[in-house]
């Protein structure tokens, strides 16, 4: 079975910039993906409640960019609208086509959203930003070959029209096209690198470059795709990563060697319960940990 999603306009050519976050999201709409993807397998379900489907409205991320934009750009020679070239391309790769003008009001809503005294407010701003994520149209067109040149229009999937009945795309006239490159950790280090492809660690120590050093190079096979999107009979777009308990637990062998004890306080003069705790911990994944 195909896991691939259908779109109205995957990476569409246009003539300007997008000025409101409605308008950018109408350029990249998933209307059309949800249509059947909520009930093929409930993929839409997963990506929504992912850290992906949250990839800017998570707390850590509001925070850190409120941090960044206040201390980091407004106290140097750089600008509001730098977010587009810094930060979005990840979080948010759709703003490739929004004017500068969006990328501020982008960074003035994160603002607002952690930091205005208005509650009200906050939410306000949160809702508007909700808007942008790594949706269907980012990974399945936008980033879905290693050139950067997907076909306009078209939606790329792991396994190819051969796999599945072609009809569902052909009445929307979507062109389905077959991409190995989606399966490989390479496409996900466009974003978990964020370095030039051959940087080392000790220069760029990113989750890549972890995974390559401390993994592949001592016999790791299984690329991120296999840890991070498992599923019986279809890939998980669920995308579980260190805040999932469960799965932090396929990661690290943690033994713990409790004994209890007593000592004297000697500020006191008096004896105190106590414990002694012997740690022992394997990292089993294929990347350091805690990482992101």
């Amino acid at each position: 079975m195909l896991v691939v999603f259908t779109a109205l306009a995957p990476q569409p050519a246009f003539s300007a910039p997008a000025t409101t976050i409605d308008e950018l999201v109408e350029m990249y709409k998933i209307d059309k993906c949800v249509e059947c993807h909520k009930d093929l397998n409930d993929i839409h379900s997963e990506w929504k409640d992912s850290w992906h489907g949250k990839s800017i409205i998570d707390p850590r991320v509001l925070k850190t960019w409120r941090t960044f934009i206040l201390s980091g750009l407004d106290k140097s020679k750089g600008k509001r609208r730098d977010l587009k070239d810094i930060c979005l391309p990840c979080h948010a790769p759709q703003t490739k086509d929004a004017s500068d003008e969006l990328v501020v009001k982008i960074a003035d809503l994160v603002v607002t959203a952690v930091d205005d005294k208005d509650a009200a407010k906050r939410d306000t701003a949160k809702n508007e930003l909700s808007k942008l994520n790594i949706n269907c149209i980012i990974c399945h067109n936008l980033k879905s070959v290693p050139d950067g040149k997907p076909e306009a229009g078209a939606v790329y999937g792991p396994k190819g029209p051969e796999k599945i009945d072609p009809t569902p795309h052909e009445e929307e006239k979507i062109k389905s096209i077959k991409s190995d490159y989606l399966k490989t950790s390479e496409f996900c280090a466009q974003c978990h690198h964020g370095c030039p492809p051959d940087m080392p660690s000790s220069i760029c120590p990113t989750l890549f470059t972890s995974y390559k050093e401390k993994f592949l190079a001592h016999g790791g096979k299984e690329t991120c795709q296999e840890c991070h999107m498992k599923g019986e009979d279809y890939k998980s777009h669920k995308f579980p990563g260190i805040y999932e308990v469960d799965h932090v637990k396929e990661g690290i062998d943690l033994k713990l060697n409790v004994k209890t004890t007593e000592y004297v306080y000697h500020l006191e003069n008096k004896v105190v319960p106590a414990v002694v705790v012997k740690v022992d911990v394997t990292n089993t994944a294929g990347h350091g940990i805690p990482h992101g």
